[in-house]
């Protein structure tokens, strides 16, 4: 008898010291996750602050970027002054993701921009002072970013090192981030990857409508730029003057978000002034008619919405929790590739008549491609979109927002790449879908 009371007492002091050794573990294990959601909003941070900077013109036909390529010296002393921008108090949530704002003086970066210069350029085609051109084209005193992370579950844990010294989480104390319920079950790194691509979507959405702009009365701009391939980097270079105009928008029955980008009218200007100065080699189209376009547009701003979707891994979450099948075809991008040519395709305007037969092409064949998608095992898009007016009517709409992706000459063929994100089209399927069972 006294043998079992000795035992149930050693059990009771085991169980109640593993209970805080428990909770003490995840204490560690929330703090370490916080500072590497830290980590990754810093990292973030320092990209965009990069993109920006490299983005900004030195002349009318010079960005900061073509002064950073010209030597390895300047391009890493750069990156250095970069990394060493000061942040702000970072600021978390209860699923442990992170924002930081970084900034700096447009002052100081263009006296570190003279002092690299001086210090290790050796070509003629820049000078010094042609640095000051950045106060007139950014308008403002600091340029500023906020870099958002989250702690990635493929990453191992800090050693106990580099664990010793942090601050254990009171998890109560940290707001909730105004989130609907499907969102928080994706988590912080699924969220943050689709924040990411909305806001890559909305500057090539951005592009596409500068690109889309009447010069004269029979030329657009992409008109003189027919081998103008967007890339998101050189998205954020064109667009410094872009910035999120409203609060990103995260659907509650899908694994969507949208992000709202603008830029000034006066920067659209300066963006086709630059593709001119860049690309166009012909006679069509001058400097003039470019400045006068600005009394074409109305408003002050440009406005596009950009769409994101969480990556496949986390649409498994949504699945489970609203108990949809999500088809394969809506987590990625629908791509097709279009041909064309024209008899006189080595002049510039062959080349432009071919490009344009090329995206018809894409876009006919991308048409044919989301029609052929299923829905379910013995359910296809068509099948919906010829019955229902309703749906052939958006599903039209947005095929007629498909991007061109990639334009390629090359034995006397042009190819162009078209795209719209399968997660669109299914959007305006499945809507469709409810309010015709429903009716």
């Amino acid at each position: 008898m006294v043998r079992m009371l000795r035992s149930a007492l050693l059990l009771g002091i085991a169980v109640g010291l593993a209970l805080p050794l428990t909770a003490q573990a995840q204490a560690v294990s929330d703090a370490q996750n916080k500072l590497l959601a830290k980590r990754a909003a810093e990292a973030d941070a320092y990209r965009k602050l990069a993109e920006t900077i490299q983005g900004l013109h030195v002349r009318s036909d010079t960005l900061v970027r073509d002064f950073v390529t010209e030597s390895d010296v300047i391009r890493a002393e750069l990156d250095t002054f970069i990394r060493g921008t000061r942040f702000g108090t970072p600021r978390w949530y209860d699923d442990l993701s992170c924002e930081i704002d970084a900034e700096i003086t447009v002052a100081t970066l263009i006296t570190h921009l003279k002092e690299l210069h001086t210090r290790h350029y050796h070509g003629d085609r820049i000078k010094g002072t042609d640095f000051e051109q950045i106060k007139q084209e950014i308008k403002k005193d600091v340029i500023k970013v906020t870099g958002t992370g989250a702690p990635r579950p493929d990453v191992p844990p800090l050693s106990d090192e580099l664990a010793q010294g942090l601050e254990a989480v009171d998890m109560d104390t940290l707001p909730t981030p105004p989130l609907p319920p499907l969102w928080k079950e994706i988590g912080a790194q699924g969220r943050l990857m689709a924040k990411r691509a909305a806001e890559l979507d909305a500057m090539r959405k951005l592009l596409e409508r500068i690109k889309g702009l009447r010069i004269t009365s029979d030329t657009q701009v992409r008109d003189f730029v027919t081998e103008w391939d967007v890339v998101s980097t050189q998205a954020a270079g064109y667009l410094k003057g872009a910035s999120q105009s409203r609060p990103e928008y995260y659907h509650s029955d899908e694994p969507i978000v949208e992000v709202t980008y603008s830029i000034p009218v006066e920067q659209v200007i300066t963006t086709i002034k630059e593709i001119h100065t860049r690309h166009y080699q012909g006679d069509r189209v001058t400097g003039t008619d470019i400045v006068n376009v600005k009394n074409l547009i109305k408003g002050d701003t440009f406005e596009a919405t950009g769409m994101g979707v969480a990556p496949p891994q986390y649409i498994k979450v949504v699945e489970k929790e609203q108990a949809i099948s999500y088809p394969d075809w809506t987590t990625s991008k629908i791509t097709a590739v279009g041909e064309g040519t024209d008899p006189e395709f080595d002049s510039a305007l062959g080349k432009l008549k071919a490009a344009r037969a090329a995206e018809l092409d894409a876009k006919r064949r991308l048409v044919e491609q989301v029609h052929g998608m299923r829905i379910s095992s013995d359910t296809l898009v068509k099948d919906f979109v010829t019955e229902y007016d309703e749906i052939s009517a958006q599903v039209n709409t947005v095929l007629a927002g498909s991007m061109v992706d990639k334009t390629e000459f090359g034995d006397g063929m042009c190819r162009v790449t078209v795209s719209i994100p399968g997660m669109e089209v299914w959007r305006v399927v499945h809507d469709q879908m409810v309010i015709v069972k429903r009716q």
